[in-house]
């Protein structure tokens, strides 16, 4: 609820800005078209319904900055983040005296202030346009970073970065050339006479607004020596009464505060961590695996949850920047530090998940022979024809192409399904394998010398799931013991004299009775034999529906 307060007061606060700027803008062409588009401005925003809008805005977002500054255990932070945070704690200051003069003024004094007003004051007053122009470059800066740094995970922004960046620089230089070039044509003014005047129409109000500078800043400086106090009071409490031991990969047992974050215990310690968007859930790049002490941490709240559903995480991952310490725990990183969404977006590698998968390699025997008999378009030709059955036999039976090897392929069942559910579609996938290579080498049975025969080999078990592979060309496949005990059994076909191989888990998982030869197979890689079910005739198996 903060995160998006924080976010839609924000924006509120943006777009009065950014429309006032570039009203500034049109100091450029003459000061009455400053003062046309200010007549059109002026109404809307200074309905009560907009005023509510726009001041309680700049309000909340203010005690949103001292409630954030309060809650980080520590102050080390990106670059980024001090920068947007220091420019955002300068702005109140600055813009107290500007806020006087202009709005505060016209409503207790109930005059109206134009801009030839504000403009001949300014340039009137020693280092008010020095003021001003460092109020506008905070300010703006202090708004850019919190749109950049909101946007940067859109691909939309992405791709039109450059035009954001154009917009960016043009809006406040061309914001302080039209208030240079009015103040130049205008120039200054006895302000000793406007202020005469205000007085004479009301003394005591006239002497009130003039206090009213200085006991603002009071109040806001004593705020934030309070916020500051607390904070290390804070910290004197943490420290004697409550810590917790966090075991880092990188720098061992850790001591960190109760109640904390995971994300400022390691800065607080020195350890850098990635986190693009600033501890906010709007990214996964600070992402950890808990291996020691999961169960004792509070479930992941929406905003995480969210973020981890994103990329299908599994259960022992978690968002370092939402996790409230509250016991010992160890975790792992997942996204090396210093690196931000270009490398989480960046294809290629390997950045999946543990799941539970059937796992299926078929092979086409006797390739080489193919092709020692056939010209080079003709075994194109085949394997094309080939190829194209597999496909339709996975796409049958709801199997996910994974993996090519010239006269193979892998397949993997379970993506979107219970280990169950995948064996039993894995099986129904061999035999509409072995089905549709008997329907193939009827087809061309005038152009094979003799027919296509294929070996199959089907595992089930853990694995780790997502894309991998070249930077061009990632796909979507799977590593790990499973997957390579399935290729082991294919590869076994031959030697076994039998067209299929399943491990006896497989059936075992799918709640199918075994009605062949079960052996103990000693497999390469593995230091006990596998059960392994010797399917002779793969047409027997459970049909796809």
């Amino acid at each position: 609820m903060l995160r998006n307060l924080r976010l839609c007061t924000g924006l509120v606060l943006a777009s009065f800005i950014s429309l006032h700027l570039l009203n500034h803008a049109l100091g450029l062409a003459s000061l009455d078209a400053m003062e046309a588009v200010r007549e059109v401005l002026a109404p809307f925003w200074g309905t009560w319904p907009m005023m509510y809008l726009l001041y309680g805005s700049l309000l909340t977002h203010l005690l949103l900055a001292f409630h954030s500054l309060y809650n980080r255990t520590t102050l080390r932070m990106p670059l980024w983040e001090a920068a947007q945070l220091l420019l955002g704690l300068s702005i109140p200051p600055l813009l107290l005296v500007h806020l006087i003069g202009t709005r505060v003024t016209m409503e207790l004094m109930d005059i109206e202030v134009q801009y030839r007003h504000v403009i001949t004051a300014l340039w009137s007053l020693p280092y008010k346009v020095e003021w001003q122009t460092v109020l506008i470059l905070v300010v703006w800066g202090h708004l850019l970073l919190g749109l950049h740094y909101w946007l940067r995970l859109k691909q939309g922004y992405r791709d039109s970065q450059w035009l954001w960046q154009i917009m960016a620089t043009l809006v406040p230089l061309l914001a302080l050339l039209g208030f240079y070039r009015m103040g130049w044509e205008l120039g200054s003014v006895d302000m000793a006479v406007r202020k005469a005047e205000l007085v004479a129409k009301d003394p005591a109000m006239m002497a009130f607004i003039g206090t009213l500078e200085a006991r603002g800043l009071t109040i806001y400086w004593g705020v934030l020596a309070l916020v500051m106090l607390a904070r290390y009071v804070r910290a004197v409490y943490r420290v004697n009464f409550g810590s917790i031991m966090v075991e880092h990969p990188a720098r061992g047992m850790i001591a960190a505060p109760i109640g904390s974050t995971l994300l400022d215990a390691l800065r607080s310690a020195g350890i850098d961590h990635s986190s693009v968007c600033g501890g906010r859930a709007r990214c996964t790049t600070c992402r950890v695996r808990v291996t020691r002490g999961l169960e004792k941490l509070p479930p992941p709240e929406e905003a995480e949850r969210i973020a981890l559903d994103g990329i299908r995480a599994d259960p022992s991952t978690r968002l370092a920047c939402q996790v409230q310490l509250c016991a010992d725990i160890a975790v792992v990183p997942l996204i090396p530090p210093g690196y931000g969404m270009d490398y989480v977006r960046r294809p290629g590698g390997i950045e999946g998940k543990e799941q539970q998968l059937a796992v299926l390699f078929v092979d086409l025997r006797d390739s080489t022979r193919l092709g020692e008999q056939r010209l080079p378009y003709d075994v194109v030709f085949v394997l094309n024809q080939f190829f194209a059955e597999m496909s339709a036999a996975l796409e049958q039976t709801d199997g996910h192409y994974a993996q090519f090897n010239g006269d193979g392929l892998m397949a993997i069942y379970g993506l979107d399904s219970d280990l169950q559910s995948a064996c039993r579609q894995a099986l129904k996938g061999a035999r509409s394998m072995f089905e549709r290579v008997e329907q193939l080498n009827l087809r061309l049975q005038q152009e094979l010398e003799q027919p296509l025969r294929i070996g199959v080999g089907i595992h089930c078990g853990e694995a780790i799931v997502g894309a991998m592979g070249p930077p061009s060309s990632p796909i979507l496949s799977a590593v790990g013991d499973t997957v390579n005990t399935a290729a082991r059994l294919e590869s076994q076909c031959k030697p076994s004299q039998v067209p299929l191989l399943v491990s006896k888990q497989t059936f075992e998982c799918a709640q199918l009775a075994i009605t062949d030869e079960v052996q103990e197979l000693p497999l390469r890689g593995r230091y006990q034999p596998l059960e392994v079910v010797m399917v002779r005739d793969p047409l027997n198996l459970p049909a796809s529906s």
